[in-house]
């Protein structure tokens, strides 16, 4: 009688004020689409398949409709490890069992540029990543991924956290893990902490031949064992001041 989103999680079933009858917010959504070119369509899927309870979710109907609109994050490897944390939680609320909650939301990370140097000609800019501990205890061992358009860059591959096997020709692809046991790497609950940097620009040629550029996304991404990934993802023309 929950949103299956962990982030959500809002009471879908309760009853009405004025009668004996139910109030529902609930919806069984799609974990593959019904129909072909819905989102996360699966061909391979027979029709009886689509229509079982195996292809589906209990979700809110904010987050059912969250889902359908951005395919591309929202995956079926994401949905169905919503689904079976969801229905894990909830078998073991009905036979009694409690559990220790992880916080939902451990941490917030978020992407924020500097403007380093202005001309005419050129802005420069240095872009930060940053998390901040939202939850009562050591942000402890964790991962960030921040990818980027390569073309306002210099040289990426010679910046310490590129990794190349996961770059390509347009976007830049950066990767920080953290050790649990440095110092250096736990982040205090309430701290924030800087944990990737890197210096980006437009050139006038740039910006005059940009076509799309400035609608790429600058995504950046941090990974933490038991929780979904946390995402802060923004069009490059929020980063910049051309």
């Amino acid at each position: 009688m929950r949103c299956s989103n962990p982030s959500c999680q809002q009471p879908t079933t309760g009853p009405r004020s004025t009668s004996s009858a139910i109030i529902n917010i609930g919806v069984a959504a799609h974990i593959t689409a019904a129909s072909s070119g819905g989102p996360r369509y699966n061909f391979q899927l027979s029709p009886t398949e689509r229509q079982s309870a195996q292809n589906g979710i209990w979700l809110c109907q904010n987050c059912a409709k969250l889902i359908d609109n951005d395919e591309l994050f929202f995956t079926v490897e994401l949905l169905n490890r919503w689904k079976e944390s969801a229905e894990g939680k909830a078998l073991k609320a009905v036979k009694g069992k409690t559990q220790m909650e992880l916080p939902v939301t451990p941490a917030n990370i978020e992407l924020f540029h500097r403007k380093v140097s202005i001309t005419l000609e050129r802005h420069d800019y240095l872009l930060e990543v940053r998390l901040i501990n939202k939850s009562k205890v050591v942000l402890g061992q964790h991962y960030v991924e921040l990818v980027m358009p390569s073309r306002v860059l210099k040289n990426p591959e010679c910046h310490r956290l590129y990794i190349s096997d996961r770059s390509t020709r347009e976007t830049a692809f950066f990767r920080v893990a953290s050790q649990s046991d440095y110092p250096e790497d736990v982040i205090y609950p309430g701290d924030p902490k800087v944990v990737i940097t890197v210096n980006y620009f437009i050139t006038n040629d740039i910006y005059m031949s940009r076509g799309t550029l400035l609608d790429t996304p600058v995504k950046a991404t941090l990974y933490i064992q038991g929780h979904d990934p946390i995402t802060d993802e923004r069009p490059l023309k929020e980063l910049q001041n051309f």
